[in-house]
């Protein structure tokens, strides 16, 4: 039983790391797309009001993005409640950014470890 809520818990942990990262990437595009159209109606000296619509709209899509990631980020918190309730409390299962070479140390451990440095015994 306790292997298969490890196994399941690994598994969110990655869904929800995929899923932070990519309205991240979502956020850095619609923030690219939000200056190149100020600069570009700069550079063919178009009036201020020329793709004034399509300006609030990227800005609200932006925003939008903002309140997707905070929702994430909330689940990911609220995450940890339940993580604590099946009974996983001590162990981490990704809360950050880590080195792609990084592994777990052993089966619901929250060490985290590169492949390439020595294993430490753990106290306790």
């Amino acid at each position: 039983m306790l292997n298969e809520r490890v196994s399941a818990a690994k598994k969110i942990a990655s869904d929800l790391h995929q899923a932070e990262d990519a309205i991240d990437e979502a956020m850095i595009r619609i923030a690219q797309l939000a200056a190149t159209l100020p600069t570009a109606r700069r550079q063919t000296n178009m009036s201020a009001i020329v793709g004034q619509e399509a300006m609030a709209k990227v800005a609200q899509a932006l925003a939008a993005a903002g309140e997707v990631r905070q929702l994430l980020t909330d689940a990911h918190v609220a995450l940890t409640v339940t993580q604590k309730e099946v009974g996983l409390g001590a162990r981490m299962f990704g809360a950050g950014v880590k080195p792609a070479s990084a592994k777990l140390v052993d089966e619901g451990s929250n060490d985290c470890q590169r492949v390439d440095a020595p294993m430490v015994a753990k106290a306790g």
